[in-house]
């Protein structure tokens, strides 16, 4: 290998340890001309897409192949993008703009969502005390982080039906 392959190798290497995030792993690199065939060669090898960055749009050089990522660590970093993955149809939406990161949600309080057209986040306290129990998670602070949420779509299309009954109930 040329002395100057080491670090795309290296950079190669360390994409790679991304793939227990996300679905697909790429390196991009600002560069005006093509990858040459060795660094084509590793990228393939290491199973990495390879995205060149230049002054028109990006162009996708290698496609990356599909990653099955560790669950609670593919969450979090969508969490962490303010994306949330809705527990009744699995999609995944907004649950924050800049620097609030709930803001489009509603906690625990599903009126509230349904009035304000939010989604909803809330806290599965019984998952949070088996993992306790089996030693799994067990929080200094005592706090439950199994943290889930329902969409605003949902919210409108599943439970504000709910509501719509119980209003009728109460009114009969």
């Amino acid at each position: 290998m040329k002395r100057g392959l080491f670090p795309f190798a290296n950079a190669c290497g360390q994409t790679l340890g991304y793939n227990v995030y996300v679905n697909r792993a790429y390196l991009a690199d600002v560069r005006q001309t093509n990858f040459t065939a060795n660094e084509i060669h590793i990228a393939s090898q290491r199973g990495l897409g390879l995205i060149q960055i230049c002054d028109r749009p990006c162009i996708e050089r290698i496609s990356s192949p599909f990653y099955h990522p560790i669950e609670n660590l593919n969450l979090r970093l969508l969490e962490a993008m303010a994306l949330g993955r809705c527990q009744l149809c699995a999609s995944f939406f907004r649950i924050g703009s800049g620097d609030k990161r709930f803001n489009k949600l509603t906690r625990e309080d599903m009126r509230r969502a349904i009035n304000e057209e939010k989604g909803m986040m809330f806290w599965n306290r019984e998952v949070a005390q088996r993992k306790r129990k089996l030693g799994l998670r067990v929080p200094k602070d005592g706090m439950t982080y199994e943290r889930r949420f329902i969409s605003p779509d949902c919210v409108e299309n599943v439970w504000s039906k709910f509501a719509l009954y119980e209003e009728v109930d109460q009114h009969t």
